[in-house]
């Protein structure tokens, strides 16, 4: 995380009430966290403040500075402590033994392998995956790594390859070499020490012990019936045969991990965003991998293969995890070798080959079976949605629109009429003009009995409205969104070698598909089209080989039917030459 450069966006002293806060959520943050402990990190009568970094990234993270020494990162969902913290209190959060070769790797910007862990079963944490954990030395217990477990303690103490640490920060780093901060040079500790019995008790504790069922017929011979006991007669014959075949079927081998979930196990759906974003992961590779066609653009992977797979009562947004970007999280699949990603395209990704031999895979639990979702791929036609302009009655002009209620949205065309209704139901029609009376002087700020002239009314009318957007979709779907619709935007740049591409933005905004787009535009210009993201854009772009503006203008707007209006530059595009 500080491993680049990064800039100071802010830094503002910390108010006594944001102090409290602070410690507040250190406390409930960290359980171990006494108030005598809280103390000693953010002391009463310290000098604390809060620095806003922008990191080489370019995510936005704070660091709580107390007393000339940063003690808390705050991620926005969640709090980490630096490694200053937990020289102070070492029990914060769990802390694992490495090698001590490895911390000079790790600080030249290695990951932290398994290999690289010292695993004494009697002496290691437990801690949950996608935990915050610490790493220290086996020669000195101050920690010197601060990370996001890949995986928990108790594979960790099985793995015998694979990363197993998201490094967040380690002693060393910019942010330990900042000169606005006094200097920091790491102690000399013990290592902490963990109460195995305490461990074995909790895990006792947490035992649901089931009875062992069965997987093989008993080799036994049964008791005879007794003489005089009924035996029970199968109503028919196709009983008997459907339990013999029940019985003869044997399980397939790569299935023999394949069952269907329980209710138990439905609970076991991971309840933090990172952890959703891997079970739906796994369930698609369970479900799918055999009968997948490779490469996969992970554009298509996010959207038709792992948000089907995620539970009705959640939402699957990878924006709101600790990876923001689906690039960054099939980076950290990959590590983990259930995945292989390549680069397919100028600047598409896509998946080009699939573990699914891997344990985690194979003793993954998945859905019975995949929720039905809308067909789509490169085979759809990108249909857009029907566009219209609206305009909603706000506040100022509910009296006029009476009895319309605030937020019913109109088209220029409807207002018009409602305020021709209104001005003839009073008797406000003069000559090309509209005498106003005190509701439509309000909203015109003019003068009772004032005229004024029909477009300037409506002028002055549409402006006390709200702006919105209506999409009526070929599903017969209607989406209104009270703002205006940006337009779709062509931009030529020139790439390396002075070769010149074409840039289409907002195409999203409008349902239009980007791979269904750029597979139609290929084959139609016979240039490499694809998708990418510049450093400026906000979302996907769509890119062309070339200055194809013409093309794309011609494409939206003569086939696919969208009002010039929507795309910039339409006018000056479908006149230029080809």
């Amino acid at each position: 995380m500080f491993a680049k450069p990064y800039k100071l966006k802010s830094n503002n002293t910390l108010k006594n009430s944001e102090k409290k806060y602070l410690v507040q959520r250190i406390q409930n943050e960290f359980p171990k966290a006494t108030e005598e402990k809280v103390k000693e990190l953010v002391p009463i009568k310290s000098n604390s403040s809060c620095m806003k970094l922008i990191l080489y990234s370019g995510d936005t993270v704070g660091v709580y500075v107390v007393d000339g020494v940063p003690m808390m990162i705050d991620l926005g969902d969640k709090l980490v402590p630096t490694v200053c913290a937990l020289w102070k209190v070492n029990d914060l959060i769990p802390i694992i033994s490495i090698h001590s070769p490895v911390l000079s790797k790790v600080q030249g910007g290695a990951p932290l392998y398994a290999p690289g862990i010292v695993t004494d079963s009697t002496k290691f944490p437990q801690f949950p995956r996608g935990a915050v954990i610490a790493a220290c030395t086996t020669d000195n217990g101050a920690a010197g790594i601060i990370g996001r477990a890949v995986i928990s303690s108790a594979d960790l103490l099985i793995a015998t390859m694979g990363v197993c640490l998201e490094t967040y920060h380690v002693f060393g780093d910019l942010l330990c070499k900042d000169t606005k901060f006094s200097k920091i040079t790491r102690p000399k500790l013990d290592p902490a020490v963990y109460d195995i019995t305490e461990v074995i008790s909790s895990d006792i504790s947490q035992l649901r012990i089931q009875p062992v069922r069965e997987e093989w017929p008993s080799l036994v011979m049964e008791p005879a019936a007794a003489t005089n006991e009924p035996m029970v007669i199968p109503e028919s014959v196709q009983e008997m045969q459907s339990e013999s075949t029940s019985v003869q079927e044997e399980p397939d081998i790569n299935d023999s991990v394949d069952t269907v979930c329980s209710e138990d196990e439905e609970d076991k759906i991971p309840s933090d965003m990172d952890g959703l974003l891997r079970w739906c992961l796994l369930s698609f590779l369970k479900r799918e991998g055999k009968h997948i066609e490779l490469p996969l653009k992970t554009n298509l992977l996010y959207k038709n293969h792992l948000m089907p797979y995620c539970p009705p009562d959640r939402t699957l947004d990878v924006k709101k995890s600790t990876y923001k970007k689906m690039g960054k999280f099939l980076e950290a699949m990959e590590r983990e070798g259930l995945v292989q990603v390549r680069e397919v395209d100028k600047g598409v990704d896509a998946l080009v080959a699939l573990q699914l031999a891997h344990p985690l895979v194979r003793h993954h639990r998945a859905p019975a079976a995949r929720p039905a979702g809308p067909p789509s791929g490169p085979s759809q036609a990108p249909a857009p949605p029907r566009v219209r302009e609206l305009h909603c009655v706000t506040a100022h002009v509910a009296e006029i629109f009476a009895p319309l209620k605030k937020g019913s949205a109109l088209s220029a065309g409807e207002v018009r009429a409602a305020l021709a209704r209104y001005a003839a139901a009073r008797g406000l029609s003069a000559r090309g003009a509209v005498a106003l009376d005190a509701a439509l002087a309000k909203v015109a700020a003019r003068q009772p009995q004032e005229l004024m002239k029909w477009e300037e009314l409506m002028s002055s009318v549409l402006g006390r409205m709200t702006p919105s957007t209506e999409m009526s979709f070929p599903d017969g779907t209607v989406k209104l969104t009270k703002s205006r619709l940006e337009p779709i935007k062509m931009q030529v740049v020139t790439r390396s070698g002075n070769k010149k591409v074409t840039l289409v933005s907002n195409l999203e905004a409008f349902g239009f598909e980007l791979s269904s787009l750029a597979h139609a535009s290929q084959l139609r210009v016979g240039a490499a089209c694809g998708v990418t993201r510049s450093a400026a854009a906000r979302a996907d772009q769509l890119l062309l080989q070339g200055d194809q503006t013409h093309f794309v203008a011609k494409l939206l707007i003569e086939e696919y039917g969208l009002p010039k209006k929507f795309v910039e530059g339409a006018d000056k595009a479908l006149n230029k030459k080809k």
